[in-house]
């Protein structure tokens, strides 16, 4: 079966029954009421079922277009009403770019939540965003935190094999995921991680479905609530990875080591080419390209 079949069938699925609940939902909804983001021009970029481009709408007033690419998700958000725009992320480079520019300029935020797990090129996912959004538009972006401890157990008891191996396509932590937004033209603006819920699926899925025992287990991830907030504790600790980025003027260099190659070379002799070099030189001299040797060495040969 192809991706684009499984996200087909899984499409068609989801559209049996809504969620407004879920984790993700609420530490989302959280950085808009704390920065009182309403009436925006927003995108909800693989927006699914539209539970939270109802949330966007209905909550924070927001002009909502979903964007998506499966059929089942796009007729239903049509039919609550919603503007929508067909795009696959999974497409060649040069198509999600032509498809990016129909629509350049175009929003004041984007939302994207629990996608960029599943987008096997993330500079296309975020060079996208970074088009479509206005100037210091803003981009708010959630994805699991693999590095949270409950994933860590899973992994101990699973053959060091990722939670959502298998439906995961990429896993994200902090460092990982402001890397990948910095090289493609943005930063940090708020890093809102924190703990949500207590992992009794994932630990049920890790103790082979002895829920009894998973449940006993994860009780003590109560301690996670507390323990996140000590100096570095949301790296451990906390189990969603929820940030706000504001696109800068900067050229999407990229982080896929062929891309960033083929940019440079691309770019030889344009005004371009000396801001994607700075920003590659940024990275590394913050030490975001420490465990990434080939791309760190492909930015330390540059020519001064």
């Amino acid at each position: 079966m192809s991706k684009s079949e499984h996200d087909a069938r899984a499409a068609t699925g989801r559209g049996a029954e809504a969620h407004y609940e879920r984790p993700w939902y609420r530490s989302a909804a959280a950085v808009l009421a704390g920065r009182n983001m309403r009436g925006l021009r927003c995108l909800d970029l693989c927006a699914g079922n539209a539970e939270f481009a109802e949330i966007l709408r209905d909550r924070f007033a927001m002009q909502v277009t979903c964007a998506d690419y499966a059929p089942a998700h796009l007729a239903h958000q049509a039919s609550l009403g919603f503007d929508t725009w067909t795009v696959d992320l999974d497409a060649d480079s040069a198509e999600v770019d032509r498809v990016a520019q129909t629509r350049a300029g175009t929003f004041d935020l984007v939302v994207s939540l629990a996608t960029i797990e599943h987008i096997f090129d993330s500079d296309n996912f975020l060079r996208l965003c970074h088009t479509v959004l206005k100037p210091d538009g803003l981009l708010l972006v959630n994805t699991p935190n693999i590095a949270f401890a409950g994933y860590r157990l899973y992994s101990s008891f699973s053959g060091n094999r990722p939670f959502g191996e298998g439906h995961h396509v990429r896993f994200w932590d902090f460092r990982f995921l402001r890397t990948n937004l910095f090289l493609n033209g943005f930063r940090v603006a708020e890093d809102a991680r924190r703990f949500h819920a207590l992992p009794n699926d994932t630990l049920t899925r890790a103790f082979r479905g002895r829920p009894t025992a998973a449940a006993a287990v994860a009780w003590l991830f109560h301690a996670c609530a507390f323990l996140q907030h000590l100096p570095g504790g949301r790296q451990w600790f906390a189990d969603e990875l929820t940030v706000l980025a504001q696109k800068e003027a900067a050229y999407p260099i990229g982080f896929s080591l062929g891309r960033v190659q083929a940019l440079l070379a691309q770019l030889h002799g344009r005004p371009e080419a000396a801001a994607a070099v700075q920003r590659l030189r940024e990275a590394r001299r913050c030490g975001w390209l420490d465990e990434h040797l080939v791309l760190a060495n492909v930015v330390d040969q540059l020519p001064p």
